[in-house]
């Protein structure tokens, strides 16, 4: 599968393995109906796949408060966890994974280096010249 896949469509084979564990959300007649799971799941895939920001996910796709709000749903039933965890066996089974060569990025602390505060602003604005009277 290439990215310009998971782009288009969430691909049928992914959502089988996600569609009897993720919960159906049920409308009560309130409000809008509510997104699909499988609209909510393709925009969280395509988020970490493109390596945009939650907040410029494409039009075509749910609000993105829409899917963290869904994500959120999912981790608390831990139904995601489970979905994903079969994903990976069934990744593994057919392409196999290198546990040597996995690598975690921890890096949710702010940089040693940064800038510690803010600098005096600068001006842009042409100077005005003395008075000469």
């Amino acid at each position: 599968m290439q990215l310009k896949d998971l782009a288009r469509r969430l691909p049928d084979d992914i959502w089988a393995i996600f569609e009897p564990i993720l919960p159906a959300k049920v409308w009560f007649g309130n409000g809008r109906p509510p997104r699909g799971n499988r609209e909510c799941l393709h925009a969280l895939l395509y988020v970490p796949a493109s390596g945009i920001s939650w907040e410029f996910l494409p039009w075509c796709f749910p609000s993105y408060k829409t899917v963290q709000r869904r994500l959120k749903d999912w981790l608390r039933e831990d139904t995601f966890l489970r979905a994903w965890g079969q994903l990976a066996e069934r990744y593994e089974r057919l392409h196999g994974i290198n546990w040597d060569q996995v690598l975690l990025d921890g890096s949710k602390t702010s940089s040693e280096k940064g800038v510690r505060r803010r600098g005096r602003a600068r001006s842009i604005a042409a100077s005005r010249a003395p008075r000469s009277t």
